[in-house]
């Protein structure tokens, strides 16, 4: 399990045990720093405490913003907007999962180029450029600190939008499996779902490519691998590791080719309620939405899944056996919830296929089939 450091996009990555320490090369001296993080989770993993040192260490003052929430609002992120403006840091650091990473991308570009939220997903406003951005990731899900996406959940309509951006690459990213070893046990699982659905939407979608299935694959067979380990042994720091470099490598992947009919619909239903773990949806989608992604791309879809089901064949007759294969995998490492538990019911149906295909067509438009409002009633009814 050694230390390693790749260049990806705009971003360093610095990948193993301690490789914080690194952080000490890229900040100067006398310069303020902006940390953005969740309520507990920093300080619980020990991330925000290492960085603190470090920061005093150099004399560098520092603020911390620490009201981010899973699936955040528009309002929470624009809070943060101005708080950065106000500040006026050298360098913003993200120390969290997805949901922190992302709202630090949006408030540091926004925070030097103006404008709301709604402006560049409504309004056609560009993002200009950033405030310096570094991302200490703490979960192996998101994904976010290689990639140029950002998810933010809007009230009207009442959904998650994806923001894209050249400028949302970090400059470095830390991934140090120690700082995951505190993750609840509810979350190691959905995170880890995370990464295993970027790596198969990526690998099946319309514009998928040899270099794209080469990091999905490479992704999916960690995660199966090592997964089912990290949910029995939750101090295996080994699973742990692999499933980082897992996520990293599948955050890789749907930032060549995005997520498609899986990630749309949930981002509809934990953009409805937030409280409603983005891993734990896409888990209980994912297993009837496999049937139309294998029925349409069957060699694509066994690239992954095979990994998963070893019967599994590349042909359209194995449709039901891609649902069967999800399905077996995530009851074996625990996986057992419906949507009915967070609140959603058949009379929703209408609701969530016209808001995914009237708001979400940008991510509908890379899915290897034509989407109907039947196909994602379908694929939701199965998931109550």
């Amino acid at each position: 399990m050694n230390r390693f450091t790749i260049r990806y996009g705009k971003t360093v990555v610095y990948f193993g045990f301690e490789v914080v320490k690194n952080l000490e090369n890229i900040v100067q001296r006398n310069s303020k720093v902006f940390i953005v993080t969740s309520k507990s989770a920093a300080k619980i993993s020990g991330a925000l405490k290492d960085v603190e040192e470090i920061l005093q260490k150099l004399g560098i003052s520092y603020e911390i913003f620490s009201d981010v929430k899973p699936n955040p609002y528009y309002f929470i992120i624009e809070q943060a907007v101005e708080s950065i403006r106000k500040y006026n840091p050298n360098y913003v650091i993200a120390i969290g999962g997805g949901s922190v990473i992302d709202t630090a991308k949006i408030a540091s570009a926004l925070a030097l180029c103006g404008g709301n939220i709604k402006d560049y997903v409504f309004g056609g406003k560009q993002v200009c450029g950033s405030i310096p951005l570094i991302a200490i990731n703490l979960t192996h899900g998101t994904g976010s600190e290689v990639n140029r996406y950002a998810v933010v959940t809007l009230d009207e309509p009442r959904t998650k939008f994806g923001i894209a951006s050249e400028h949302f690459y970090p400059i470095a990213s830390f991934e140090d499996p120690r700082y995951t070893l505190t993750l609840p046990s509810n979350q190691v699982l959905y995170t880890a779902i995370d990464a295993f659905y970027h790596s198969y939407e990526s690998a099946t979608g319309r514009d998928t490519s040899p270099f794209v299935l080469m990091l999905a694959e490479e992704a999916a067979k960690l995660i199966a691998k090592w997964l089912p380990i990290a949910v029995k042994d939750l101090s295996n720091l080994e699973a742990r590791y692999w499933l980082m470099y897992a996520s990293m490598l599948a955050g890789m992947a749907i930032d060549s080719s995005r997520a498609h009919i899986i990630h749309a619909i949930e981002n509809v239903l934990s953009g409805i309620n937030t409280d409603l773990p983005h891993g734990a949806g896409l888990a209980m989608l994912g297993p009837s939405a496999a049937i139309y992604i294998h029925n349409s791309v069957p060699e694509l879809s066994y690239r992954i899944l095979k990994y998963l089901y070893p019967s599994i064949r590349p042909v359209k007759d194995d449709a039901e056996k891609a649902c069967k294969a999800v399905d077996v995998f995530q009851k074996l490492v625990g996986f057992n919830e419906s949507l009915s538990t967070y609140g959603f019911n058949e009379k929703d149906s209408d609701m969530v296929a016209n808001t995914v295909i009237n708001v979400l067509k940008y991510s509908l438009r890379l899915a290897p089939f034509d989407i109907s409002a039947e196909i994602i009633k379908s694929i939701f009814l199965r998931a109550l």
